[in-house]
């Protein structure tokens, strides 16, 4: 919906010229309006995408009448027509039919109690002058980002990193950079960039507008809703997360602009867009990405829904060439290597879909809620190789099956490392100083003694925000809010609750799901082996004009990722890979990824410098 920075320095005016700057830094994430707020020890910089109420009434900086409490908010609340109720029947007035000035009244009735009222996708900061404070949080499963900046005696909110490193300069951090390498994401607090920290999910801060001093409460956190020990027959089960499914989606569908969906051919989106079209009068757009003649297209799958379903539907055909050509503006979207490489595609779908809608709808979320990987079906292998790697050392396990698992496991947590789909074994050879410790996903599995709870307890956190920050920044690098209608509150509740024999049995990948959707969709789509966007990486790192481009930045003087290890060793592994000796090789795209991000630092530096 929006992007703000929100600055905090007591007795400090913020100079214009800095908040033009933000400005500008936000303007993909709102081209529809802008507002500023400055007054002494405080700033507001916001952009706007009008959805709900976009007429200029539902404009911010938002002020209440009074005068007490100003608000710049980023994303949706999806029950505010209750809550709206709720505070008319308690005397509230409303000058506008959207969530926004709800959030601002019912901080102005409950204080930070409104935050155990909220279903939605948010990240905001109140600032309220009759307390002193200003008030900021995130949405508990971390949908909207935020971003926190402490250095001397400021204090900074924002969106995006961008308008942060206008106040102190983007430096990677090592330890998010081994996450990176190893992980594709650099999960917990960590934002990829030093003294820049991310808000953690279900967070929110107080900060003393007279002394700068900031405080923190966990108001809200998914894991605790992690307790499987409810009796439901399977046919109970179905029937309370379907229409739990339902209500989700059609909250989803709130917006005065209209919507879309993404539909990749895969059972999680097509049952969103089954679940949409039943609620949407009139035909229903949906886009997809196109691969061709590429092995990985799903179009196969993807034409039965649209012919069920009577779809507007667009097929948008993206090549090698065109991703490598786009794969720098993703980076810098990103701000920081994309986790996926999903991300490219989403980016240039969601170009596509702005020519119709500011709003789409996707399937994320759904693998993380009902156990969607193959982890899940194996989660008995892996939980032996855990077992077997504490006390087998791995260079005692011979190097063929069943050991070969255990001989990558040994030491690990192997919930923790079961999102790793490569061996991460030659990454850390080509940099043994950049090998991440425990961390984050590490502490989110120790909270939990059943390895099916710690695979679940794992995604929910580290795997999961890497997917919904993929979807928000490159939605709205194209001006475009996604929506996740599968990370609802209402709908974790219940399936965080759903017996473990039920939801993740194991052999199986979310059976539950996949019961619901044959209500919906034809059976060979659903039962079907994932594919998850997959993309050729080796072919188009092969093929010169597309990402093959690339590959001389590892071996060039001005190589970023060789300040992390032996430059002729980094030259070696990109002379294999060219003679096509790939066995034991690091991802040639991951190296690719990662030295477009940290090359796209030195620029992020001139630009704050200018």
């Amino acid at each position: 919906m929006c992007g703000f920075a929100a600055l905090f320095e007591v007795g400090r005016r913020f100079a214009p010229e800095l908040l033009a700057g933000i400005d500008t830094d936000l303007y993909h994430r709102g081209p529809d309006s802008g507002g500023r707020l400055s007054e002494d020890g405080v700033a507001l910089v916001i952009r706007r995408l009008a959805i709900l109420d976009p007429s200029e009434a539902a404009n911010q900086p938002m002020t209440d009448n009074e005068g007490r409490c100003t608000l710049v908010f980023n994303g949706e609340i999806y029950n505010f027509a209750s809550l709206r109720r709720e505070l008319e029947a308690r005397g509230a007035s409303f000058s506008t039919t959207g969530d926004s000035e709800v959030l601002l009244q019912g901080y102005l009735e409950w204080g930070e109690g409104v935050l155990d009222r909220l279903e939605g996708m948010y990240a905001f900061v109140i600032v309220d002058r009759a307390r002193g404070v200003a008030v900021a949080a995130r949405d508990p499963f971390g949908i909207k980002p935020l971003y926190l900046l402490r250095r001397g005696p400021v204090v900074a909110l924002a969106s995006e990193m961008r308008p942060l490193t206008r106040l102190v300069p983007p430096e990677a951090d090592p330890a998010a950079l081994a996450e990176l390498l190893t992980f594709g994401w650099a999960a917990g607090r960590m934002s990829n960039l030093k003294g820049i920290e991310r808000v953690p999910g279900g967070t929110v801060l107080k900060i003393s507008l007279a002394e700068g001093s900031v405080q923190e409460r966990r108001y809200f956190d998914v894991l605790d809703t992690l307790d499987p020990d409810r009796t439901l027959s399977r046919d109970e089960a179905i029937e309370q997360v379907s229409v739990a499914l339902r209500d989700s989606v059609r909250a989803h569908l709130a917006s005065d602009v209209g919507y879309t969906v993404q539909l990749s051919g895969g059972v999680d989106s097509s049952l969103v867009a089954a679940l949409a079209s039943a609620e949407t009068p009139g035909r229903l757009a949906s886009f997809s990405v196109n691969l061709g003649a590429s092995v990985h297209d799903e179009r196969r799958y993807r034409e039965p829904v649209v012919q069920r379903y009577g779809l507007d539907h667009h097929e948008v055909p993206i090549s090698g060439v065109e991703f490598a050509g786009a794969l720098p503006r993703a980076v810098r979207h990103m701000e920081g290597p994309v986790p996926h490489g999903g991300c490219v595609m989403l980016m240039l779908l969601c170009e596509r879909i702005r020519q119709v809608s500011k709003v789409v709808l996707t399937g994320e979320g759904a693998d993380e809620m009902f156990g969607g990987y193959e982890r899940y079906a194996r989660w008995r292998k892996l939980s032996w190789q855990e077992t077997v790697g504490r006390w087998l050392p791995a260079s005692m396990a011979p190097p063929v099956w069943p050991f070969k698992g255990v001989r990558r496991l040994a030491g690990r947590d192997a919930a923790a490392a079961a999102s790793l789909y490569r061996d991460p074994g030659p990454m850390h050879r080509l940099f043994p100083g950049l090998v991440p410790g425990p961390g984050a996903r590490e502490r989110a599995s120790a909270r939990f003694a059943d390895f099916r709870d710690r695979l679940l307890a794992v995604d929910q956190t580290a795997y999961l925000e890497s997917l919904l920050v993929r979807q928000d920044k490159m939605a709205m690098a194209a001006s475009v809010e996604a929506r996740v209608p599968y990370v609802h509150l209402p709908l974790l509740r219940l399936v965080n609750r759903l017996p473990r024999e039920l939801r993740v049995p194991g052999r199986v990948t979310k059976p539950l799901l996949k019961a619901i959707a044959e209500r919906h969709l034809p059976r060979d789509l659903i039962h079907r082996r994932k594919v998850g966007l997959l993309l050729p990486y080796d072919d188009w790192m092969a093929d010169p004009a597309a990402l093959g481009r690339y590959l001389d930045l590892l071996t060039a003087p001005s190589c970023r990722l060789a300040d992390f290890t032996d430059r002729r060793r980094l030259s070696r592994v990109v002379d294999a890979f060219r003679d096509g000796r790939r066995a034991g090789l690091p991802a040639m795209f991951d190296l690719v990824n990662v030295e477009l991000w940290l090359r796209s630092l030195a620029s992020e530096e001139v630009r704050c410098a200018a």
